[in-house]
């Protein structure tokens, strides 16, 4: 199961993903992305490794769970 990871070390809350998936992800109490713990589905994954490669910091992964 592919699921989205955050960062947080690089993460700068530009909000970019955010708002690209808020099906994936939203803001914590900090202001940086936080998945929501959703499996990444196939339709899906394109767009979202379009978003993973647009991140300034470089800080979004797909991870295998």
């Amino acid at each position: 199961m592919e699921k989205i990871n955050i960062n947080k070390d690089r993460c700068v809350g530009c909000g970019m993903c955010v708002h690209a998936h808020p099906e994936y992800l939203v803001f914590d109490e900090m202001g940086q992305a936080e998945p929501i713990g959703k499996e990444v589905t196939s339709e899906d994954k394109k767009d979202i490794l379009e978003t993973i490669n647009s991140c300034p910091t470089e800080a979004i992964t797909i991870i295998e769970e």
